[in-house]
């Protein structure tokens, strides 16, 4: 019996089966990706994600040990999936350790595939919806790719049953598309692609409000009855962020497999 628990030890320490782990690892990151996009994604092969046009992209560009500073500004699809988003049902009270940021680290190239080059590209598969429509009635332009607006409207709806008091918190979103960076980066908002939505605006802590901005207390007042319905349609949120923006969801089904 001992012998067979420090061979079993070995077999874990072994480099090799470490970097087979990481493999392992990331084939199910590829297989997430495609699961979430099929519309897009034909398949993956060797480190690779082939688009149903046929084009390729890099999962890993092999950098390792980079900054989170360096993997916010140069990710790979690699970085973009490297963090456990941790749904509300997984744990209702969840608040992240220092830089863990899942969602919020994004490879450009793979949503401008996507969603559009540019704004104009982007503009193309925009489309109005109305946001609950029986007692806010806001307009919110939103892309039609991977029925995104499809996933809002029922979103809205959904949001539109609960009580007054909880609706108080949707009913005058901020705003949804806008071709814009994120302020003070050379990092295009999620928003620019036309798949995320701010709530009221006024219910919301934002990290960049805080005076200390090296060590950021958590802060959230959005009830999480509000975010389950969210993560339902495959949006995550960024109250799931150490760099908390409660006010804000984006569409990103492959970070809720």
């Amino acid at each position: 019996m001992l012998k067979k628990f420090i061979a079993s030890l070995l077999l874990i320490v072994n480099p090799q089966n470490i970097e087979l782990f990481a493999s392992n690892q990331d084939e199910q990151n590829l297989t997430k990706l495609a699961k979430a996009y099929p519309t897009f994604i034909k398949t993956t092969s060797n480190n690779k994600l082939i688009f149903t046009d046929n084009d390729q992209m890099k999962y890993s560009d092999f950098i390792e040990n980079k900054t989170y500073e360096e993997i916010l500004n140069n990710p790979s699809l690699k970085d973009q999936m490297s963090m456990k988003y941790i749904k509300i049902d997984e744990n209702l009270n969840y608040i992240p350790s220092q830089n863990e940021d899942a969602g919020r680290i994004r490879y450009e190239p793979f949503f401008k595939k996507m969603y559009g080059s540019n704004p104009k590209e982007i503009k193309k598969n925009l489309t109005k919806i109305i946001w609950l429509p029986k007692s806010s009635k806001k307009t919110l332009l939103v892309t039609t790719i991977n029925d995104v607006d499809k996933k809002l409207k029922a979103i809205s709806d959904e949001l539109e049953l609960l009580p007054k008091e909880l609706k108080s918190y949707v009913n005058n979103p901020a705003g949804a598309t806008n071709y814009r960076k994120i302020s003070n980066t050379n990092r295009l908002s999620a928003h620019s692609f036309g798949i995320a939505i701010d709530i009221n605006v006024k219910n919301s802590d934002y990290w960049q409000w805080h005076k200390k901005k090296d060590n950021l207390n958590y802060k959230n007042k959005i009830p999480l009855e509000i975010v389950r319905i969210f993560e339902k349609h495959g949006f995550i949120w960024g109250g799931r962020w150490y760099h908390y923006d409660t006010m804000h969801f984006e569409y990103r089904p492959e970070l809720l497999n």
